[in-house]
């Protein structure tokens, strides 16, 4: 059963979205890294398949650099030398 906020989510995804589907997967402890593999495992049982992972990045400049991104970078390592797996890095900047 889905959240609130992931049901929203959800709803977006599907009136805005690309046109695939959306899964969304469980993450105990907010530990992605576990669910995230074993997905991915899942999905490159088949040798044929290749799947690409998009993953938004903040970018910041100074002393904030401290406090962001590390999610990014373990997800980074995580995946690294993962066979059949394409990870796509988008840096965006919030700017006021």
């Amino acid at each position: 059963m889905l959240g609130p906020g992931l049901k929203l989510i959800a709803v977006d995804w599907l009136e805005h979205g690309p046109g695939i589907p959306l899964d969304v997967d469980e993450a105990p402890y907010r530990d992605i890294g576990g669910p995230l593999v074993s997905y991915l495992r899942e999905l490159t049982r088949d040798e044929t398949t290749e799947v690409i992972v998009v993953m938004p990045e903040l970018v910041v400049r100074g002393w904030r650099r401290a406090l962001h991104n590390q999610r990014a970078l373990y997800v980074k390592r995580l995946l690294l030398f993962e066979p059949h797996v394409i990870l796509a890095s988008v840096p965006y900047q919030l700017v006021r």
